[in-house]
């Protein structure tokens, strides 16, 4: 995703102020406000600390004032949009990519902190930065979710009409369906025996899928859920192995689970086309590039549709 990519390239910056963090930290600057975001204040301190990393991040000449208010500004439209959608980055989640960051550059976060801290960029400063493009990521995804799950089926339509990827490969598709015989919590090893035998003797009569809820209603404590569709790719060798040697309308051996005893029913079992290949390449051919542009036409609107006031 788009927001990984970017915190990637900060790093080669970071690590060179960690080694270079020989410098007195930066004075501190007066609490007047720079910037208002529909009734959101941006102060000039931020906007100070923010020209300080876009340095430490290889801005540049590009690390001026106007460019650092202008990041602060969108910051602000994506963290109020993605409230207003009930959506929020949590202190532990902006943490842990603190310390990712901070543990390529071979230091602890405090080390990092401090590092980057002499060259005049404190740790809330950096954390404000990732905590907002991390929740505009998880925002950007489940809103245009659907979007982008049709243009991956388009890309790979297309690859498969060219024969990219290796589209003959074959692969089964399973219709599954999970039987559970329930077992109490807490129940003993005597109980839990006991429950096991009953799922044994029953799986001899099991009438088959079509017959599945029939066949738990007469029985105590046992659930049928609903039919899912799976490939061999997706369920992984060792239990496509377990399937395979079952006929279709059969049930596995009783696995313990954390409800009870599970046996999976084979209701159906056929060869298709697999496109796990043509899928990956798909994703990568849209990847963050799709999620990239459609965040960039999103946050457009919300400037639109923004009250911006310089002081």
């Amino acid at each position: 995703m788009f927001t990984s990519a970017r915190i990637r390239r900060l790093l080669p910056a970071f690590a060179a102020a960690a080694a270079l963090a020989v410098l007195s930290a930066a004075p501190a600057s007066a609490q007047s406000i720079s910037v208002v975001v529909n009734g959101q204040p941006i102060l000039s301190s931020e906007v100070a600390a923010r020209v300080a990393l876009l340095k430490l991040s290889g801005g540049g000449k590009g690390a001026s004032v106007a460019a650092a208010k202008q990041e602060l500004i969108d910051e602000k439209l994506k963290v109020m949009e993605a409230k207003r959608y009930g959506m929020t980055a949590s202190d532990a989640q902006v943490d842990a990519a603190f310390a990712s960051i901070a543990q390529r550059t071979k230091m602890s976060p405090d080390q990092f902190a401090k590092a980057i801290g002499q060259r005049g960029v404190s740790a809330q400063t950096l954390k404000s930065r990732i905590g907002a493009e991390m929740v505009w990521a998880q925002l950007v995804r489940r809103k245009f979710a659907a979007q982008f799950a049709s243009k991956e089926r388009d890309v790979i339509a297309q690859m498969a009409s060219r024969g990219d990827g290796k589209a003959s490969n074959k692969a089964t598709q399973y219709t599954l369906r999970q039987v559970v015989f329930v077992l109490p919590k807490g129940a003993s090893e005597a109980q839990a025996t006991q429950r096991r035998q009953e799922a044994i003797n029953a799986r001899g009569r099991f009438p088959g899928c079509d017959g599945a809820v029939q066949f738990a209603a007469a029985l105590r404590d046992v659930a049928v859920k609903e039919p899912i569709t799976r490939s061999s790719g997706a369920l992984g060798k060792e239990l496509t192995d377990i399937l395979d040697k079952v006929k279709i309308g059969g049930l596995t051996e009783p696995q313990r689970v954390d409800q009870g005893f599970e046996m999976i029913a084979v209701c159906e079992r056929k060869e298709i086309a697999d496109d796990s290949v043509l899928r990956q390449a798909a994703q990568e051919e849209l990847g963050s590039k799709a999620a990239q542009e459609q965040a960039e036409k999103y946050l457009a609107q919300l400037r639109s549709r923004a009250v911006i006031e310089n002081r």
